[in-house]
């Protein structure tokens, strides 16, 4: 299985800026061949995006999605919506969305089931802060996350979704958690699904996420716990991105 790359741009460029990163970053196809590459783009940028990667070996994700079929939620985007356009995959319970929009984690469960009963893989985001780590609390945070995370997923016979390690005080701050600790989390993540899900635990890609770099991505991708990470800042420079996908083997 190649690495797992999403690049989550987050409330980064406009379309007009996408179309300039896309050509760049599309002008060179072979680095593709090192790892499956997802680009999650704002909303309004995804007509932009899923018209330039139409056919090529990029996919494209959403950066979030409303849990219900349809309704008054203005300023909301249904996961028939994603689909209907060609959406790969959705991230679910990013830290930004726990913290800024105060989800929950139940709010996160019904995401996660709802994104799976659209065709599409969720990735479960799941991470402690700066504060829980410093009690040491970031087992039990972690954990609790998971088990609620996938709690409503027990109808599934098979379960494309991946599980995304951020902790909160790595994302967007320069700071990384050591690789064995991230490998730790990892391997303690893939016991908590082999606990809650009657099957398919061991199938599904554990990937890193908080403030990846090309100089450091291969210190954390090891192809056995981790299976690939959750990119921010990087993915915002083709270049760049190119660089940190090239580390990859």
């Amino acid at each position: 299985m190649k690495p797992i790359v999403i690049g989550n741009w987050k409330m980064h460029l406009t379309p007009s800026e996408a179309r300039v990163f896309l050509r760049d970053f599309m002008a060179n196809p072979e680095v593709f061949e090192r790892a499956d590459v997802t680009l999650c783009p704002a909303a309004p940028v995804i007509p932009v995006v899923a018209d330039a990667l139409r056919g090529t070996a990029v996919h494209w994700g959403g950066q979030n999605a409303h849990w219900e079929a349809q309704g008054a939620f203005t300023g909301e985007t249904s996961m028939a919506m994603l689909a209907d356009l060609g959406c790969t995959l959705v991230l679910c319970g990013h830290s930004e969305r726990r913290r800024f929009a105060h989800e929950t984690d139940a709010d996160i469960a019904r995401k996660v089931e709802q994104t799976l009963a659209h065709g599409m893989i969720p990735v479960l985001c799941v991470g402690e802060t700066y504060e829980q780590r410093r009690q040491q609390q970031q087992d039990v945070v972690v954990i609790e996350q998971v088990r609620k995370g996938v709690n409503l997923l027990s109808a599934f016979p098979s379960l494309a979704l991946y599980v995304a390690y951020e902790p909160v005080w790595a994302i967007g701050t320069g700071q990384t958690i050591e690789p064995a600790d991230a490998t730790a989390m990892a391997r303690l993540i893939r016991s908590t699904l082999r606990e809650v899900l009657p099957t398919g635990a061991d199938s599904i890609p554990i990937i890193y996420g908080g403030s990846v770099t090309p100089l450091n991505v291969s210190s954390f991708v090891d192809g056995d716990a981790i299976s690939g990470v959750l990119v921010g800042g990087s993915s915002l420079n083709p270049v760049a991105f190119h660089q940190l996908i090239a580390q990859l083997v």
